[in-house]
């Protein structure tokens, strides 16, 4: 299957560029777009300073990768429901996201909210501790 246009979802933590590596290597066979979200859970507000800092973040991966980034987005909220919402916004057909096999992650993972909520292909990159 060739993809048009793949959205990377990232944490910011060193185990982002594994997930980052990965979807390159989908996108550059496909000669496709490729966009990066970052969605932060944890606030429900953003004070344009913090969310500046991580635009930064997120635009110093864009430019370290070796394909061109279309598009970097900061935003809050509920991964599954962000994310679902940005794929039908942006036209997007492959979600790809990390996860960590840790005892926490067993028991509040956002795969199975995610996998139920983007309508498109997902693909969850294996994530070594």
């Amino acid at each position: 299957m060739s993809y048009k246009h793949i959205l990377v979802a990232v944490d910011l933590s060193q185990s982002s560029q594994i997930v980052i590596d990965k979807a390159i290597s989908l996108a550059k066979g496909a000669n496709c777009k490729l966009s990066f979200v970052f969605v932060d859970v944890d606030k429900v507000v953003l004070a344009q300073k913090e969310k500046l800092t991580l635009q930064k973040e997120l635009q110093t991966l864009a430019d370290q990768s070796d394909y061109p980034i279309t598009d970097t987005l900061v935003v809050i909220g509920d991964l599954h429901i962000k994310l679902s919402g940005i794929v039908k916004e942006m036209d997007i057909d492959l979600v790809v996201c990390g996860h960590h096999h840790t005892f926490l992650s067993r028991l509040f993972s956002s795969v199975p909210k995610l996998a139920n909520a983007v309508e498109t292909d997902l693909l969850v990159v294996y994530l070594d501790q």
